[in-house]
C-alpha cells in the first residue's frame, strides 16, 4: 500500500490530534518523525517536526477531514452576540451557553472604533 505525507506539523501534540481525528473517522495514519522532536535546537528545527500519511487512497477524505477542523476554528475564534440575551458565545456554538437560544448563523459585523 503506497503511503502519501498528508501535512507536516511544528510538533507532536498538534500532529497527535489531527492523527487522532483522522483515525476516528476510520482513516489510516502513520505518525513520522516523532522521535526526533526532542532534538530541537541540535537540530535544524525543520527536522524535528512530525508527519502525518495516509494511504494514497484516504488523502481526499483526509484533507476534507482537515479542511473541516480549521474551518470550525476559524468560526470558534468569532463571536456571536446572543439575539434573546445578549451574551457573546464562540461562532462555532449553535445555542447560546447562557439561555440556550438558537444562536444566528453568521455572526453580525462589529463596529470598532478607530484612532
Amino acid at each position: 500500500m503506497k503511503r502519501v505525507r498528508l501535512s507536516v506539523h511544528r510538533t507532536g501534540g498538534e500532529a497527535r490530534l489531527r492523527a487522532g481525528l483522522l483515525t476516528g473517522s476510520g482513516l489510516s495514519v502513520e505518525v513520522r518523525g516523532e522521535s526526533l522532536a526532542p532534538l530541537a535546537g541540535e537540530i535544524p528545527s525543520t527536522e524535528t517536526w512530525v508527519e502525518l500519511w495516509v494511504p494514497e487512497e484516504e488523502v481526499e477524505r483526509a484533507r476534507e477531514l482537515l479542511e473541516e477542523v480549521e474551518g470550525d476554528g476559524e468560526k470558534a475564534a468569532r463571536e456571536v452576540e446572543c439575539p434573546g440575551c445578549r451574551e457573546e458565545n464562540p461562532g462555532n456554538f449553535e445555542l447560546c451557553w447562557s439561555c440556550g437560544e438558537e444562536l444566528p448563523e453568521t455572526p453580525r459585523p462589529r463596529l470598532r472604533a478607530v484612532s
